[in-house]
């Protein structure tokens, strides 16, 4: 039996990844779900939404006059998740004239969790104090013309928002770990970082995470949230145009060192292990062609048994092995979390088969 063994260092496989998006297909846009139309409410406070038009490879959003805050309900497109998860999105927000920051205040566009209202299929069927989400957009806040971030978290339609300095673009994270939402963010020509950890106990399992744009709230405060959300607002001075380079979903593994620690506190869990964790990697490119970096350091064959690898490894990192013969169909072997420096996995022998190809992969 020849076997030849390779190590991309992409996950192989990924119950959420087929989520993701690239904006690269115009189609892709049926995937995604709006929350004005699942509500019912039948206003759409977008001016214009597209896939791989207005800017090749990218979702472009430019809304209307419309806010998240208290029970003022803005846009949202979306996905259900269930259970854990990390989502990442490169985002670019600009004023309307595509000449630098928004120029109305709390124009900005990011990622949002947000609890369903399944019970909510038309107007009249909504109430107050149901609002339950978390979001980091990036764009104006209070000062327009300058870039910021805004972060809130909204519980029963309580709203508390912090404002940071922003930048003309940027990578930004959301992952959920149990009870706990971690927020991270990366500039242009810097390092990832935590920005923000909440505890969040009231969020169901099932939540809707996607993407959120919103500008000019000074009109808006002096609505009445009721009509403000049943409305497509025009005029005003809404000022955002969000380019949107990707948005992709992953399953977070945990290593069983981490199993029990609580991930709001950073005294149990630092900032440098979050982003050992998450960051670049959580964030890749699904159709990325595989890169080879993990050394074998050692194989051994016994006829009727199989194959015995053992390779260079990351304690605490999960690995997967998958084996093919014809190296187009690939089927799944073992899964495992490295304990040491170096792990092995073995694969047994397919019986009558003259060849037999095996990758190692971060999962």
């Amino acid at each position: 039996m020849a076997l030849l063994v390779s190590c991309p260092t992409r996950s192989l496989a990924d119950d959420l990844r087929a989520l993701s998006d690239e904006f690269d297909n115009a189609s892709s846009l049926a995937a995604w779900s709006r929350i004005f139309e699942v509500e019912g409410w039948g206003a759409d406070q977008m001016e214009s939404l597209d896939i791989n038009a207005s800017r090749s490879g990218y979702l472009t959003m430019v809304p209307k006059t419309s806010s998240w805050y208290r029970d003022w309900r803005g846009i949202l497109m979306f996905k259900r998740v269930t259970g854990d998860f990390v989502v990442t999105m490169e985002v670019e927000p600009r004023g309307r004239n595509l000449e630098g920051a928004p120029n109305s205040s709390y124009s900005l566009a990011g990622i949002m969790a947000r609890a369903p209202r399944d019970t909510l299929t038309q107007p009249s069927e909504w109430t107050a104090n149901g609002e339950n989400y978390i979001f980091l957009s990036l764009g104006t806040a209070n000062n327009p013309g300058h870039y910021q971030f805004e972060v809130k978290s909204t519980v029963n339609s309580s709203s508390h928002l912090e404002i940071d300095e922003g930048a003309q673009r940027a990578i930004i994270q959301v992952a959920r770990i149990g009870e706990v939402f971690l927020v991270l963010r990366k500039l242009e020509g810097r390092d990832w970082e935590v920005h923000r950890r909440y505890r969040r106990s009231d969020m169901p399992d099932t939540l809707q995470v996607g993407i959120t744009a919103y500008t000019d709230w000074s009109p808006i405060e002096l609505m009445d949230p009721f009509e403000h959300n049943r409305s497509s607002i025009d005029g005003h001075n809404p000022d955002l145009n969000a380019a949107v380079d990707y948005f992709r979903f992953r399953r977070p593994r945990v290593p069983s060192a981490l199993a029990e620690a609580d991930f709001s506190d950073r005294f149990e869990v630092s900032d440098a292990q979050v982003l050992d964790l998450f960051g670049d990697r959580a964030n890749r490119d699904p159709a990325a062609a595989a890169v080879v970096e993990l050394e074998i350091t050692g194989k051994a064959y016994a006829p009727g048994i199989g194959l015995e690898v053992e390779f260079e490894s990351i304690p605490g990192v999960f690995y997967r092995v998958e084996k093919s013969e014809d190296l187009r169909s690939w089927t799944f072997v073992e899964s495992a979390e490295a304990v040491a420096e170096r792990s092995s996995f073995r694969v047994p022998e397919t019986q009558g088969k003259a060849s037999l190809y095996l990758r190692i992969a971060e999962d």
